[in-house]
């Protein structure tokens, strides 16, 4: 093990080695790790934008965080992003993302920064937006608030709006055009009201922006392939949005086995969607243990119900002992003898 990190460490440096020179030729380069890094950013400060080392390449090479270390100590933007909570060596896996916020100063942030704060995002919550969307950085500030003004326009609440941004960092970087289609698309095919689609895009913002194609593939299984009409797909998407975001063949596998092996009717998945969440494995021992035990019974009218989303929600111990009425060495060895 110690000779392979060893190894590693050789091919790390001799590679930084002949990326510095390519930089600025003449740079010396010592044996100190210390020092090779700080010859490397030496050669960058004076280097041209165009002679800088190509980070796609390097960062191919080098351990998660390896890039960053190296510019940290003399970049003002890394240190002020560090500052927000930015995860540095999370940025490292877009390397153009990278690239990019090297040839900023703070000053062409600040201001996005300051907008930020000022719509109620709480600083470790910039920090976050920034680590999964970078490219925030390159939006003007005018198209920034146009985008803001358009959700005040329909009438989404300042709460509303922190929520959003918070929750979708991609959400900004998305035309006012784009979203304004996303949510007409989402009112017109689930027949919902304007509050259906504030609150829709308040509790889960990320699926406004998802993929178009599976949440339409989503809406088909669900009509057509399980059965449910277009009120109780509204219901279900309302309750549980994030289920049109999910695998379509994970979906019919869960609702094959509830429907037709647990004989759970259509109107009790409507009222309780999330169950459609779960994996078919665990809802086939959990449902296999209670039909052993005689308390597979899930209808509200008749006694010893067991609601469907204690299935899903309850860890082993709490399942087996308050739901099964037994004991987690008892669910152990049923899950071990099937």
């Amino acid at each position: 093990m110690y000779r392979f990190r060893f190894i590693f460490r050789k091919i790390e440096i001799k590679y930084i080695r002949n990326a510095s020179s390519a930089v600025e030729g003449n740079v010396s380069c010592t044996n100190t790790s210390t020092e090779l890094v700080d010859n490397q950013q030496n050669a960058l400060t004076k280097a041209d934008t165009s002679k800088r080392i190509d980070l796609t390449a390097i960062s191919k090479i080098l351990r998660p965080g390896a890039v960053s270390s190296m510019y940290v100590n003399k970049s003002d933007i890394l240190q002020q992003l560090l500052k927000l909570g930015v995860e540095l060596y999370k940025l490292e896996k877009d390397p153009e993302g990278m690239k990019f916020i090297l040839t900023l100063k703070f000053e062409d942030i600040k201001d996005t920064i300051i907008f930020l704060k000022e719509l109620g995002v709480e600083t470790q919550q910039i920090g976050y937006i920034i680590t999964k969307n970078p490219l925030l950085l390159k939006e003007s500030l005018d198209d920034l608030k146009v985008r803001i003004n358009y959700l005040q326009y329909k009438k989404f609440t300042p709460e509303m709006i922190t929520r959003i941004i918070e929750n979708n960092p991609v959400w900004l970087t998305h035309s006012t055009k784009e979203i304004d289609d996303r949510l007409g698309f989402f009112q017109k095919t689930f027949s919902l009201t304007a509050n259906n689609v504030r609150a829709l895009a308040t509790q889960c913002p990320r699926l406004i922006t998802y993929q178009m194609d599976k949440v339409k593939l989503n809406l088909f299984v669900l009509k057509e392939e399980m059965g449910f009409n277009d009120v109780e797909i509204k219901k279900i998407l309302l309750n549980k949005p994030n289920l049109f975001k999910n695998s379509q063949v994970r979906l019919l596998k869960t609702f094959e086995y509830l429907h037709n092996t647990m004989k759970i009717p259509l109107e009790t998945i409507v009222r309780e969607p999330e169950v459609l969440s779960c994996r078919e494995k665990r809802l086939k021992e959990r449902h296999s243990f209670l039909a052993k035990l005689g308390r597979d019974q899930y209808d509200p009218k008749q006694p010893n119900y067991v609601a469907l989303t204690t299935l899903i929600k309850e860890d082993d111990v709490v399942f087996s002992t308050e739901v099964a009425k037994s004991s987690v060495q008892t669910f152990n060895n049923f899950l071990k003898s099937i």
